[in-house]
């Protein structure tokens, strides 16, 4: 049975397109009201580690030498041009979240057209992907995931569209080209996102084959593609080299990462495996799962619906084996699969959609509560205060009415576990009020945010404290450490307690404690410096 209008069926064409006007408005509604959510999320613990490494990018400084974390440089990137082009503010990096978000809706439109003969298709996988990804709020959102998922869903549109469709040889080969530097960057984003260029280029040239039949033709998109994406990789190689930061950049990719990662590895690699697959089908939305079984059950509706499956169910294994790979299965690196397994599902949907509508509208009112009350059984938000309703509830009401003020809606919504938004805020004053404009700090903890919103100098390139708590590289961080502090000694330091991370540093010492067993950090901050207040778990010291 096929599902596509014929131009013979004409009242059937016209029913059809007023039943896709009435889809298309909800899934248009959907992903408005989604963005409208992303946009007032404010900081997490990791968005403060992007916007103080993204500041001091625009300040000429280099990620790793200057502003250290461990993400790829990417990220770091995204949050400097986001400042630099809408100003320093956390609705800065929200406000490129959803351009970027918008954006991947009209190529899953693209790409629902392409594949599925109908635009509408496309959208209702999308309205899914962007409800998913405002759902993982503040903390899961803005992650090196979302901006590389968005880069993947546009080099879908690459691949099967311009790279295997145009008329000429040439255009098919620069259709190759960009979808080989998107992943290029993506790469950047996270390295198993650079993978799905594999999967890409095993696509583009049994389509070259096919059309051709020459094996040296046929050989030309996987060149063309590989070679494109080493670019953006190498210009980034080039920009570290020629500022001095090549050494920075080695010691935390290739010898600090590599001890982080091995702290989740517990358990055989095929459980670690499955269970990434589990918690992506079933983890952040039952429409996920019920939506892929639909369009696995229900009739093809285009030629060109099965190749598309199996290109995105070969991205999403490479996906999913680095999720598995880096075995700490955090909801963001779910970030950049969750729009594949979206735009699968928004194809049942649709087809369930218009195979109940032409039953009855009986039928499709009651197929329409089924997703609605799968929508609302599983949601992706986890440990935040509040279910996500009521959080979406208290942002409308402060877009509508302006109250709560934005601290108190910052303080009310943006704490889990031992991080608070709030706290950070206060802390950041009190920072501000003891010292000058031009003073250094240091922060001995897992709090960055307090070195953006105080608009403080670093006093050392470590903006958090994991590197010098962990065992298999403390050494050479406590050394680099120390001599920054020595170099510019900070006016204030501030100390964190009960910030306790087994799963990142491997112990169950908090920052305070951990002063223990740094005798020379814990000497420096006795002699030099004096408690002069403190901020429910952060002391902060000021020099005598």
């Amino acid at each position: 049975m096929s599902l596509v209008a014929t131009p013979s069926a004409a009242p059937l064409g016209r029913a059809r397109a007023t039943a896709d006007d009435w889809v298309a408005r909800v899934a248009w509604g959907v992903i408005a009201l989604s963005a409208m959510q992303i946009l007032l999320f404010g900081f997490g613990r990791d968005q403060g580690i992007y916007a103080v490494v993204g500041d001091a990018i625009l300040d000429g400084r280099m990620p790793y030498r200057d502003a250290w974390d461990f993400k790829p440089p990417a990220i770091f990137l995204v949050f400097a041009f986001a400042e630099a082009l809408f100003g320093k503010a956390m609705s800065s990096v929200r406000l490129l979240e959803v351009a970027g978000l918008v954006g991947m809706v009209f190529a899953f439109r693209r790409l629902g057209r392409t594949l599925f003969d109908s635009a509408t298709a496309g959208l209702v996988g999308a309205a899914l992907a962007v409800m998913i990804h405002a759902q993982l709020e503040f903390w899961h959102t803005a992650q090196p995931e979302s901006f590389g998922g968005m880069l993947t869903v546009f080099a879908l549109v690459q691949v099967t569209g311009s790279a295997v469709t145009a008329p000429t040889a040439s255009a098919r080969l620069r259709a190759a080209a960009v979808v080989g530097a998107l992943f290029g960057c993506a790469f950047l984003f996270k390295p198993p996102l650079g993978g799905g260029v594999l999967v890409c280029a095993a696509y583009m040239t049994r389509a070259e084959w096919l059309r051709s039949s020459r094996p040296g033709r046929a050989s030309m998109p996987v060149l063309v593609s590989g070679f494109a994406s080493l670019v953006p990789i190498a210009a980034v190689l080039a920009w570290f080299w020629v500022r001095g930061a090549l050494p920075a950049l080695r010691w935390t990719l290739f010898e600090f990462t590599p001890g982080y990662t091995t702290l989740g590895w517990h358990g055989t690699p095929h459980g670690l495996l499955w269970y990434a697959f589990t918690e992506l089908l079933f983890g952040f939305s039952f429409v996920v799962p019920f939506g892929i079984a639909l369009a696995v059950a229900l009739p093809v509706v285009s030629d060109r619906e099965r190749e598309a499956l199996m290109l995105v169910t070969g991205i999403v294994c490479i996906h999913v084996t680095g999720i598995a790979m880096q075995a700490k299965f955090f909801q963001y690196h779910y970030g950049a699969t969750l729009p594949l397994v979206s735009l699968a599902a928004g194809l049942g949907l649709y087809k369930a959609f218009r195979w109940t509508k032409r039953r009855s509208s009986l039928a499709a009112l009651a197929y329409g509560a089924i997703v609605v009350a799968l929508a609302a059984a599983r949601v992706a938000l986890r440990h935040n205060p509040g279910t996500f309703w009521e959080r979406s509830a208290s942002r409308l009401a402060f877009l509508v009415a302006r109250t709560p003020s934005r601290d108190e809606l910052d303080a009310k919504l943006y704490h889990v576990a031992d991080y608070d938004l709030g706290l950070d805020r206060r802390a950041a004053r009190d920072v501000a009020r003891l010292t000058g404009p031009d003073d250094a700090i240091f922060v001995w903890g897992f709090e960055p945010s307090i070195y953006w919103l105080s608009g403080r100098r670093q006093a050392s390139r470590f903006v958090y404290d994991v590197p010098q708590r962990v065992e298999w590289q403390r050494d050479v961080a406590r050394r680099d450490l120390l001599t920054d502090l020595r170099a510019t000694p900070p006016r204030v330091v501030v100390v964190q307690h009960g910030d306790v991370f087994k799963y990142v540093t491997g112990d169950e010492h908090d920052s305070a404690a951990a002063l223990d067993d740094f005798p020379e950090l814990a000497s420096l901050l006795d002699e030099k410096y004096r408690l002069v207040e403190s901020v429910e778990d952060l002391d902060i010291y000021r020099s005598r």
